[in-house]
């Protein structure tokens, strides 16, 4: 899934740099291209991971003529895109506001989904906060929300490059998943009325000389791979992005990437039996992206979120 990445004003011009340095690749291509614009110069300044050249200043929010030219100036170059994800934070004023002229500008240059990924710190005045989620929600095709903690940057890069690995195929190792995840099934999880909440989860695996020598007996039970599976899915839903309530959710997806010998068929249908168990109601959907690493990673989001925690 190749996204346009804007980052909105100071929060969102860190977490879009942050995504630029460490973009998942696929055939050496970013799945990300990544450009900041805020109205502070040493933000943009300090930035490492994208060129100078698609930094962008801006002195006003709100100042419709200067972000329909910068808007107008990113489409104009050579890029095929399959959506757009626009970083902001309602923390921050220039950057929330910015944040919704962004969607409206870039809507009306392309008719790819418009992804919003908002940051926020619970406290202060609640209904203002769940104003704003409102507000914004309009303005995208789909919102994920991450509540701030130190070092949120990292889940919400691991979360992003993992589910951004969907669809996408290595030409040169030219491998395929059990089940076939392509970029559209993503978007139709999310695109559902409300927001929505994701969760990932990794685990080293041994090395595969460790296994032969030492695991084999292990492995050779029945089960074994798809109880680590199991516990990875928990582990995720454990860790979302904000608090849910998931009785609300519309729709679940949940992706494996790593070791194809490690995802099994067993281990993906009890993950979707135990999402069905939280709200018989929802919409499932699955699948994995195969590649050989020792670590074994899932991301999974809930869409379509009507109750939040908070």
């Amino acid at each position: 899934m190749r996204l346009l990445t804007i980052g909105s004003g100071t929060r969102g011009s860190v977490i879009a740099d942050r995504i630029a340095k460490k973009s998942a690749r696929v055939n050496k291509v970013k799945l990300f291209k990544c450009y900041a614009i805020a109205n502070d110069i040493e933000t943009l300044r300090d930035l490492k991971g994208i060129p100078e050249g698609d930094r962008f200043h801006i002195a006003v929010p709100r100042a419709g003529a200067d972000v329909g030219g910068i808007v107008n100036s990113i489409m104009e170059r050579p890029e095929i895109f399959e959506g757009s994800l626009i970083i902001s934070s309602l923390d921050e004023d220039f950057s929330y506001f910015l944040g919704m002229e962004l969607a409206e500008k870039v809507r009306e240059s392309m008719e790819d989904p418009i992804i919003g990924l908002v940051t926020l710190t619970i406290g202060g005045e609640i209904a203002e906060i769940r104003r704003r989620i409102k507000e914004f929600r309009k303005k995208v095709d789909i919102l994920i929300l991450f509540q701030e903690y130190e070092g949120i940057e990292e889940k919400i890069v691991e979360s992003m490059n993992l589910i951004s690995l969907v669809g996408e195929v290595d030409i040169k190792k030219g491998r395929t998943g059990e089940v076939v995840v392509d970029t559209s099934d993503v978007f139709n999880s999310l695109m559902k009325p409300g927001i929505s909440a994701i969760g990932c989860a990794s685990r080293k695996l041994p090395h595969p000389l460790v296994k032969k020598l030492f695991m084999r007996k292990e492995y050779q039970i029945k089960g074994v791979r798809a109880q680590r599976m199991v516990d990875m899915l928990r582990e995720a839903h454990e860790n979302l992005s904000i608090g849910i309530d998931e009785e609300s959710a519309k729709s679940a997806l949940f992706v494996f990437t790593g070791d194809p010998e490690e995802i099994t068929m067993d281990g993906i249908f009890s993950c979707i039996s135990i999402l069905e168990s939280l709200s018989p109601e929802i919409e499932v959907r699955y699948g994995d992206y195969p590649c050989k690493t020792r670590e074994l990673s899932v991301v999974l989001l809930y869409s379509g979120v009507t109750r939040l925690k908070f």
